[in-house]
């Protein structure tokens, strides 16, 4: 068990904010236990909740053998409040419930809570309009990752940096789904797939060179490895993106849509905020209002993903929704010529129209499901979630004239989508076995 006891180094504030963000209830789906007794004139209450670590405290314990750190075990983002009997389980079932499940069983947690507060703290306000600001739930254009992958791999390479259609031409098709970015640095070729699985992608490169396998923990401790991690973050990014029919602009680092049939415009469909489905356009030729001709310039949806590490072992993928302008639909029209233009135009979007652009990417590229999985294959995978970073926060609120309801903004989970979580941890006998080895000898 990895509940609260006498070798626990929980410090005062982080135990604070783990009982004030759970709202002193058990984070277990399923459980609806209060987590203290009644009280009687005779007998004071007793609080029944345990603090359980995610990632066990100690090696040996619970899900130790994580990557975590020793000294960041105690931290409240490694924490979870839980009753007796939801301790006990998922401390004793930990093939079923993973870090990166029971991680995400805090969060939807914890997110409950603040949604439940926020209702009921709007519903008092109501009732007793007294303070001036408003309490209001803040959406972000910041979006969670749940998983990344733990390791990193490489090989000794032949081919220069500038040779990696070289390396692309080596490599197996990976099974459906799988992406295979690769970096090539320092005469090696770094990787998210195990190279030491005997059906891997790379296996044609791999041949008897020796594998080296990294923790990613460590590679974020160094500024520079931090950088190539990242960069294998984007080449993952540019895959999905590309077979999501997005180009990427190296020069601005951004993603757009290209024009299909020349002259045409092009729209696609996706779920708005308030509408069950919708169609919209991605690339097209405004049009001049005092004549109704065409403009002499083409406008391009276009969206730069960042990701960012916002603490220790937490991550979030930032949204930017962006214009692309070009002169016929190809020819991308210089920066100093745009600025203005695309600025006169964002100056024009206020909270709701903001919002409307960041949920038409975030549903575009989720496919409108609750998460985007990148797997790698045995077990090494990137999970974004497509629910919206948000917090709590009190103001004056925004002016009834720009003030507009909103739905949509998360999507249910499906039997597909617990499936495809479940198969990233689905690792074929044969993998397995050299994932041992690889620990064995390393």
């Amino acid at each position: 068990m990895c509940g609260y006891h006498g070798r626990m180094a929980i410090s005062p504030r982080d135990m604070r904010l783990l009982f004030q963000q759970s709202g002193g209830r058990c984070a277990f789906p399923a459980c609806t236990k209060s987590l203290k007794s009644g009280a009687s004139p005779e007998d004071r209450a007793i609080a029944l909740s345990e603090v359980a670590h995610i990632v066990g405290q100690s090696v040996d314990g619970p899900r130790g053998n994580h990557p975590l750190p020793l000294d960041e075990r105690d931290r409240y983002e490694n924490l979870v409040l839980l009753c007796e009997e939801h301790h006990h389980i998922v401390d004793a079932q930990i093939q079923t419930f993973t870090v990166e499940r029971l991680r995400q069983m805090k969060y939807d947690h914890e997110a409950l809570i603040a949604e439940t507060t926020r209702r009921a703290v709007e519903s008092r306000a109501v009732a007793h309009p007294i303070a001036l600001n408003v309490s209001e739930l803040l959406h972000s254009s910041m979006l969670p990752v749940e998983r990344l992958p733990e390791f990193v791999f490489s090989i000794p390479c032949d081919f220069a940096e500038k040779e990696s259609a070289k390396v692309s031409g080596q490599i197996t098709r990976p099974q459906d789904g799988e992406v295979v970015p690769f970096l090539l640095r320092g005469g090696r070729m770094f990787c998210f797939q195990d190279l030491t699985a005997r059906r891997g992608p790379f296996r044609q490169l791999v041949g008897s060179r020796q594998v080296r396998r990294e923790p990613a923990a460590a590679w974020w401790e160094d500024p520079n490895l931090m950088n190539w991690y990242v960069d294998l973050l984007n080449r993952t990014l540019n895959k999905i993106t590309g077979r999501r029919g997005l180009n990427l602009d190296k020069e601005h680092r951004r993603y757009f849509f290209e024009q299909i049939e020349e002259g045409k415009a092009r729209e696609v469909k996706y779920v708005p905020l308030n509408q069950a489905t919708a169609t919209r356009q991605v690339v097209w030729q405004p049009m001049t209002k005092k004549t109704g001709l065409p403009k002499k310039f083409w406008y391009h949806r276009a969206v730069a993903l960042r990701f960012i590490k916002v603490s220790e072992g937490a991550w979030c993928l930032s949204m930017r929704p962006e214009m692309r302008v070009t002169r016929d639909g190809k020819i991308s029209v210089q920066s100093a010529r745009v600025g203005s233009r695309v600025t006169k135009k964002k100056s024009r979007m206020f909270n709701f129209d903001v919002l409307k652009e960041i949920q038409f990417w975030r549903d575009y590229l989720f496919e409108s499901r609750p998460r985007l999985i990148a797997s790698f294959g045995c077990g090494q995978a990137m999970v974004l979630s497509s629910q919206l970073a948000s917090c709590q926060i009190s103001w004056p609120g925004v002016p009834p004239e720009r003030a507009e309801s909103f739905k949509n903004t998360t999507y249910e989970e499906t039997l597909f989508d617990f499936a495809d979580l479940e198969r990233l941890d689905d690792v074929d006998a044969d993998d397995e076995s050299e994932l041992e080895l690889a620990d064995e000898e390393g």
